[in-house]
């Protein structure tokens, strides 16, 4: 299980439920935080407009800018280094180890670098702007999803005890990636996961879900398993509430990846309606 967790912080509310959902599962898995802030380099950069203006014409726009950026890089480095502090408080409080760190760059990408030596990254699924910015997903983290080397872990404000797991089932190899990572968390304090395989209609659905249950009895896994018609998602997030579950896990593509490509994933589509944590496998 993940020994390593990469955990995406900001000083929204969002990254601090990632935080708190990582470490109620590092005290299981004895792993350690690694705790990362990125300062958005879009934000302490002069504008483009400004960086086009002659500085003969203009001498004191350049340097009241300059000025502002510098102000505005020192607030968001004092930001960072107050939110690292609560980080090594809370982790500390749960005797869970970690390590911080502070970077500058590109928030997306700074995040999937460090991702390529973690097991898994949580984040929040929205980040600090979100007050303003709509019911959308973070774009942040869209991007980590759909680039990420390991399973990425989605929280929305709240985390929550995870007692019973969600799988969305298709026998493809990523939601079987998301069965084994379900299973593994099962293990520990005799979690329940729900099997759920859709049938669209394609030839075999009852087999994949058959398949499903037999991979969790090799694992001696706690389950109960639903084979049910109708739209992918909607069935998804009906039986997520009807069952109470804390947890939703799905692979990341199941087997018409070609057509999500541009007509949208019940990924995508799970991702913007739940407001439960969930599990991408990658």
């Amino acid at each position: 299980m993940w020994k390593r967790m990469l955990v995406a912080v900001d000083g929204s509310e969002f990254g601090f439920a990632a935080l708190d959902q990582a470490l109620d599962i590092a005290e299981d898995t004895e792993a350690t935080i690694h705790a990362l802030y990125v300062i958005d380099a879009r934000l302490t950069k002069l504008p483009y407009i400004v960086a086009a203006i002659p500085t003969s014409l203009a001498p004191e726009v350049g340097s009241a800018w300059a000025q502002w950026a510098a102000q505005v890089t020192r607030g968001l480095r004092e930001l960072g280094e107050a939110v690292m502090e609560h980080v090594k408080v809370r982790c500390s409080e749960r005797n869970v180890p970690c390590k911080t760190e502070l970077a500058e760059g590109n928030v997306s990408q700074t995040i999937l670098e460090r991702a390529r030596d973690a097991d898994v990254v949580f984040m929040g699924r929205k980040g600090a702007g979100a007050r303003v910015g709509g019911p959308l997903l973070g774009s942040a983290f869209e991007a980590v999803v759909r680039h990420s080397p390991v399973p990425v872990l989605g929280v929305q404000k709240e985390a929550r005890p995870i007692h019973r797991i969600l799988v969305a089932y298709d026998g493809s190899d990523r939601s079987k990636d998301a069965l084994d990572l379900a299973a593994e968390l099962a293990l520990y304090r005799e979690r329940e996961i729900i099997l759920l395989t859709v049938n669209d209609g394609t030839e075999g659905r009852a087999r994949v879900l058959e398949e499903g249950e037999m991979l969790l009895d090799e694992r001696g896994v706690r389950y109960r398993a639903f084979f049910l018609s109708g739209h992918a998602a909607e069935v998804i997030l009906a039986v997520a509430e009807d069952q109470q579950c804390d947890l939703i896990a799905m692979g990341a593509y199941g087997h018409r990846r070609f057509l999500e490509i541009f007509f949208g994933s019940t990924v995508d589509d799970v991702m913007r309606r739940t407001t439960l944590p969930i599990l991408i496998a990658r």
